[in-house]
């Protein structure tokens, strides 16, 4: 069998890269060793990954899903480091709430999205290994019967988790440590007892986290101190949890069994580079860490619109091949930042002594309370904290996430940032509505261009002239100066790596 990409690996990170391969006209095969749904796993989708399935138009299926769950799935808050709470007013997103959602059922919403594309699944299938062949790779699996298959491409993608076999493939390293604690993750058998639909407690003897997440289902989220040193292996029991629960939150709430249970540690590892030739790592085969603040899920995702659109372009012939530095370039330094934070947030977490509660309730109190220092722990949850790499004197906004203001066209017609980003194109946007661009020849390139005005607009972006937004919806170029289609035509150019013929 013959494709272009081969996306191993069908959980949140893989579905969203092979969706976006084929909005971009691609036909990647995904393969997927299981045969049935996951347990719940991660549970929340942020502000920043509902930002970008809005502007796929997916945003308001996932909150659909959620509904499923809560009459009213919006919660404008979330924890950080196990504490309450980040306000999300505070990062001016149109999307200012967590959902909370198990991942099996937010994969089933991924999964009807890359059906619809036209995505092939190929289920059952053990992926053996990843061979050179040629200009391209021979990906070597086994079906669910024994049978042994051979999938050519000239890329393969790995978002094959932990023990990713693309990533042994090729010889890709994954540093760092074993974990050095555990905790417990069940899914009990419990209508959620939190008015709030959410509830928790620390202190001397452990944290607990614990949500609706399902009909009749309740999530807790464990660190017992005298239990943190159990074996990873060591069933979990229902004696158990509800020893803990006592412990932490006063009562039990009369657990009798759990739908699901598991531990969890700080397992904490990394591969040096993203990148290898033409494989590529997205999500959990390129780290993992303690859950921290249950954010892990959406950067795999992010990861996925990165690298998506940037793979289209390429073989399209729409950009040079050299983009896809840009991958490693930009979401390495988002991955390390993660792992720092989790490793802060671990040692103010876990520290169950009386000092260390007298630091979180203090931090929480005093610190976190702080419009300021919020929206910043914020924006680090959401892994746009920073901006991807800019020119040096480049506007402020360059390499941050679009503002998703809105815009009415020459026609009267309203519309907004997002929704001119559904076709995966880049959006140059002229907010003047001086022609500048109307005779730019663009040929077949991604890009469209709309004169619009910007409406109810943030205070410190109404200078701007002109706009190009990246298919993931970043800032590629912004300006509050005149700007002609020259310019424009310079900064597209430069961004996809417009082979000089097509210059």
């Amino acid at each position: 069998m013959v494709a272009e990409i081969v996306v191993v690996g069908g959980g949140p990170s893989g579905l969203t890269l092979a969706s976006e391969l084929a909005i971009g006209g691609l036909h990647p095969i995904v393969l997927e060793r299981r045969t049935s749904t996951i347990e719940s796993r991660a549970g929340t989708v942020l502000p920043r990954v509902l930002e970008l399935f809005d502007a796929r138009g997916m945003a308001d299926r996932i909150i659909r899903k959620t509904r499923e769950i809560y009459d009213f799935p919006f919660r404008d808050n979330h924890i950080y480091a196990g504490l309450r709470s980040v306000d999300w007013r505070n990062i001016n997103s149109r999307f200012g709430f967590t959902l909370m959602i198990p991942q099996n059922a937010t994969e089933e919403v991924l999964v009807q999205w890359a059906r619809e594309k036209g995505v092939d699944f190929r289920y059952g299938m053990t992926v053996d290994d990843v061979r050179a062949a040629g200009d391209g790779f021979e990906v070597r699996a086994t079906d669910s019967g024994g049978g042994k298959h051979v999938f050519s491409a000239r890329y393969v993608v790995g978002s094959d988790g932990a023990r990713s076999t693309v990533r042994k493939s090729a010889n890709l390293p994954f540093e760092g440590h074993d974990g050095t604690f555990r905790g417990i993750v069940v899914d009990a058998y419990l209508q959620c007892p939190f008015a709030e639909g959410h509830g928790g407690n620390d202190n001397e003897y452990g944290w607990v986290r614990a949500f609706a997440f399902g009909p009749g289902i309740t999530r807790f989220n464990i660190v017992h101190e005298k239990r943190r040193y159990v074996g990873k292996d060591v069933a979990v029991t229902v004696d158990e949890v509800t020893a803990c629960l006592r412990d932490i939150l006063g009562t039990d709430y009369g657990i009798t069994d759990f739908r699901w249970a598991s531990r969890f540690d700080d397992t904490m590892r990394c591969v040096p580079a993203l990148r290898k030739g033409n494989i590529f790592l997205v999500g959990e085969s390129a780290r993992i860490h303690y859950p921290a603040s249950g954010v892990g899920m959406n950067f795999c995702i992010q990861d996925a619109f990165n690298l998506g659109w940037k793979l289209a372009a390429v073989i399209n012939g729409h950009a040079q091949p050299s983009l896809l530095d840009s991958y490693d370039a930009e979401r390495m330094p988002v991955i390390r930042d993660l792992l720092e934070s989790v490793k802060s947030q671990v040692a103010m977490q876990f520290n169950f002594s009386s000092e260390g509660v007298a630091l979180k309730r203090h931090f929480e109190k005093e610190h976190l309370s702080q419009p300021g220092l919020n929206r910043k722990i914020g924006l680090e949850l959401n892994g746009i904290a920073r901006p991807y790499a800019a020119p040096a004197g480049c506007h402020a906004l360059t390499g941050f996430p679009v503002p998703d203001f809105d815009l009415v066209l020459p026609t009267g017609e309203q519309t907004r940032v997002g929704e001119l980003l559904r076709a995966q194109n880049f959006l140059l946007l002229d907010l003047r509505g001086s022609g500048a661009f109307d005779k730019l020849a663009l040929g077949a390139l991604p890009v469209r261009i709309a004169k619009a005005l910007p409406v109810r607009q943030p205070a410190e972006h109404r200078g701007l002239t002109a706009l190009l937004v990246r298919p993931d919806a970043y800032v590629a170029w912004a300006t509050e100066q005149r700007a002609d289609a020259k310019d424009a035509w310079a900064q597209i150019a430069n961004f996809l790596r417009v082979p000089a013929q097509a210059r």
